[in-house]
């Protein structure tokens, strides 16, 4: 596993909504085929499996080091 900054963490999630929702956009104004929208769907979907686990690093509290 990686150790990624909080920094760097919540850059990820903003990275993966705004990637999320472009795809979402793509789903709702395109006229997809059905292999396109399933491929797309399938894209968003993992992605939103990586967001979900970096939004639980995201809420996890940093341990402070004195």
């Amino acid at each position: 596993m990686m150790n990624l900054s909080p920094k760097a963490i919540r850059f990820l999630v903003e990275v993966l909504e705004f990637r999320i929702a472009a795809y979402q956009v793509q789903l709702d104004e395109q006229d997809l085929s059905e292999d396109e929208a399933s491929e797309l769907t399938n894209d968003m979907m993992f992605l939103e499996s990586l967001l979900q686990e970096f939004q639980k690093m995201r809420d996890v509290p940093v341990s402070q080091v004195f």
